[in-house]
């Protein structure tokens, strides 16, 4: 037996997925958590797939288009449709579609224990026509009673929503009927979906709406489908489900979090995530920097052979050592933003940036890409793809990985440590980063000519709820392990590579120093086009190379190659290393991601334009900072750093548009 698991956004299908597959799929209070297809066996001879989330097989998409296509056409022996409890009439919307369908359906009401008011599931299964069963993660696994459902939906269909009888769907159902059973399809959902116009389902159904000279479907009232399906399920749920009214706490907060205040609130929330996450891990991670000194000085002390101490000491100790000692910071940040999304809040931020994010041709949807990228950049780019629009899409993927990761703090905290600077210098790498996307999105827009392709904004707004301990620590336990296993092999990959290159003459072999190395004559050859940038060292150029690879590597090389104060020189320097850090091209598999969704010559372009953007920053900071005030206001200096990168930017906009006006009046 193969099972599908879909419904809407945000309705708990990947918790009750991984509840049922003791999987550790990311999950989230957003829609496009979940953007490809994810199956593991269930029992023996029992598969399940988890759908990303739809409002409807209309797609808007593309995710939403994966589910459309797996629905229609995919092999699945049943449907666990699952459904909000506090949100059935919605929910139930996308359900009528499969019902039309003919499909053999349960109805999964998740989240019982968040019920707002008495639901009669006997009774909505009898109207239904499909078993319904309720489920909540207070409960035990329902993987049975799942199983026990599944077994009587195969030998049993839904019953027929009465508006499919309707005059004007039954007369056009008719005349679809042969194109319909060609596809698979029930000339009822085609019927309907010509008279919303969905082009692809229409074709798909052997019908085209730009040749409709046997019917009158294109002319047809488009919004009148969604009147018969909301028409019928509030008559499904009349008695069924009463008092679900949206508690008053929730109305009462939204007042506050969406009002006046709303965007200090938001600039405040998320000061305190960064101010929390450099101040309280500080103390933690100079612990285990101590204790990942004495490891080295253990294996120095043993008689082993110079070069396979130094292997061991340098390269893996020390390299895997130096990313490690930061691993307190990486688990905060992790640990705050899974509280803010698993609150409800991280919805309300998509509202409140809508507006601002249209500006740049994208809408709210871009803060949960954004929010993301604090952990991982190319997890960043792959849930853009819900976004609407093909061009908001595109650029949102190019544009993102400009905010800075999980993997990029750990150079941040690194540097400003040992140079003795305070939380404001990392909170400052992370408002560079995204005003440089804000830029490098307008600049897009600007030249590709283009308006926010996405009108329509729809997005799930949960009401405020107590972080549950075990989802929190299921989200932070999930990308500590994805952050540990890059350190446990990208990490320590590159930390061996970088340290053969650093301890091996081609001339000479095993030399146990750096200054005469491989690493040392290939950075050497590039190092001077940073010198105007404070950082012209092979050694701080060797770092940004491996930093290609994972941006982890740049703490450990530093740390093999003599540490902070061999490879810079000032204070001033290291915070423009910092900066560069902050921007410049993102590793690989970041790329990949980019190349995945937007294609290779968008990836190459990305390498291209993020090094530029860095050059440029931590040159505008590196040559102010020498000038004026090497040792005092940092955070001040990169602001101003940013503002002059912006007015720059906005004069070569308005030369592109002075020159289009020209080129259009002539």
């Amino acid at each position: 037996m193969k099972i599908a698991l879909c419904g809407n956004p945000n309705v708990g299908k990947t918790t009750l997925f991984n509840r049922l597959t003791r999987s550790d799929e990311p999950v989230g209070n957003w829609h496009g958590v979940t953007v490809d297809v994810r199956t593991k066996k269930l029992k023996a001879d029992v598969y399940i797939s988890d759908l990303p989330g739809a409002y409807s097989l209309s797609a808007r998409t593309p995710e939403e288009a994966i589910t459309r296509d797996h629905i229609l056409f995919g092999d699945y022996d049943v449907i666990v449709y699952v459904a909000e409890v506090n949100n059935l009439r919605r929910n139930l919307y996308m359900f009528m579609q499969l019902a039309e369908l003919n499909r053999n359906v349960v109805l999964a009401v998740n989240m019982m224990d968040e019920a707002r008011g008495k639901i009669d599931l006997t009774l909505l299964s009898s109207r239904l026509g499909v078993p319904v069963i309720g489920t909540s993660v207070k409960d035990k696994n329902p993987k049975s009673m799942i199983l026990s459902a599944a077994q009587v939906a195969a030998d049993k269909k839904p019953k027929k929503p009465d508006y499919v009888y309707d005059g004007a769907v039954k007369k056009l159902a008719v005349s679809l009927q042969s194109g319909a059973a060609n596809a698979g399809l029930t000339s009822e959902f085609v019927a309907l979906k010509v008279m919303e116009r969905d082009e692809y389902i229409a074709e798909r159904g052997g019908h085209k709406l730009n040749d409709c000279d046997s019917c009158s479907a294109c002319a047809c009232d488009m919004d009148a489908p969604a009147r018969l399906r909301y028409r019928y399920i509030d008559g499904i749920l009349s008695g069924v489900a009463d008092n679900m009214s949206v508690p008053t706490g929730t109305l009462k907060l939204d007042k506050i979090a969406l009002g006046k205040l709303a965007l200090p609130i938001f600039l405040l929330v998320m000061a305190a995530v960064f101010v929390i996450t450099f101040e309280l891990g500080k103390p933690i991670s100079n612990l285990l920097a101590g204790l990942i000194e004495r490891a080295q000085g253990l294996v120095v002390r043993a008689d082993l052979p110079q070069w396979v101490s130094s292997l061991l000491s340098d390269g893996i100790v020390g390299g895997v050592g130096a990313v490690l000692a930061f691993l307190p910071q990486v688990v905060l940040i992790f640990l705050l933003t899974a509280i803010l999304q698993d609150s409800g809040y991280m919805s309300r931020v998509a509202f409140l940036t809508d507006d601002f994010f249209k500006k740049f041709g994208l809408n709210g949807r871009a803060a949960f890409s954004v929010v993301l990228g604090l952990g991982c950049s190319a997890t960043a780019v792959l849930t853009t793809r819900g976004i609407s629009g093909e061009g908001a899409r595109r650029r949102a993927a190019f544009a993102t990985p400009f905010c800075p990761c999980s993997a990029r703090l750990a150079v941040f905290t690194a540097i400003s440590a040992y140079f003795g600077l305070s939380g404001f210098a990392v909170a400052a790498m992370y408002i560079l980063g995204f005003i440089s996307a804000l830029v490098v999105l307008k600049v897009m827009q600007t030249i590709s000519h283009c308006e926010a392709e996405d009108d329509e904004f729809i997005m799930e707004m949960p009401p405020y709820r107590v972080p549950r301990l075990k989802r929190v620590v299921s989200v932070v336990w999930h990308n500590v392990l994805s952050f540990l296993a890059r350190v446990g092999s990208v990490v320590l990959m590159v930390s061996i590579i970088m340290w053969v290159l650093c301890s091996f003459s081609v001339a000479r072999g095993f030399t146990g120093g750096v200054e005469d190395s491989i690493m040392c004559t290939l950075s050497s050859l590039i190092a001077p086009m940073f010198a105007p940038l404070g950082f012209g060292s092979w050694r701080a150029v060797a770092a940004l190379i491996s930093g290609v690879a994972a941006k982890e590597t740049v703490v450990s090389v530093i740390g093999a190659l003599g540490g902070m104060g061999e490879v810079f020189g000032s204070r001033a320097a290291a915070v423009s290393f910092m900066i560069f850090t902050s921007l410049y091209v993102p590793c690989v598999a970041t790329l990949s991601a980019i190349a995945k969704e937007n294609g290779i010559k968008s990836a190459l372009l990305s390498v291209c334009v993020h090094t530029l953007v860095a050059y440029a920053c931590s040159l505008i900071y590196y040559q102010a900072a020498i000038g004026y005030a090497a040792d005092r206001g940092i955070f001040f200096i990169v602001l101003a750093c940013v503002a002059t990168g912006l007015v720059a930017v906005v004069a070569v906009i308005k030369i592109i548009q002075a020159r289009r006006r020209k080129v259009a009046r002539a």
